[in-house]
């Protein structure tokens, strides 16, 4: 999950409502990074890739799982 101007504004430029959900604010600042920090990823990844069909993982279950479970101790809130 990447946080963008898509998700944060509705087409007209208002923000969006789905930030009013609590529930959602938690679950997304747990599991959401910064557009730069996956491009550092994806990007020589993508470039490197020489096969079709091939997964390029990000967010695998042991870093989902991990980012759960040290939720509580870090700052990196998104919203």
């Amino acid at each position: 999950m990447v946080l963008t101007d898509f998700l944060k504004k509705t087409p007209d430029g208002h923000p969006s409502e789905v930030f009013s959900d609590e529930k959602f604010r938690k679950t997304f600042n747990i599991l959401a990074f910064k557009p730069e920090t996956v491009a550092k990823y994806f990007v020589p990844r993508i470039l490197n890739n020489l096969k079709n069909d091939a997964q390029i993982a990000w967010l695998t279950n042991r870093k989902a799982a991990w980012r759960f479970m040290t939720a509580g101790f870090r700052k990196d809130r998104l919203i």
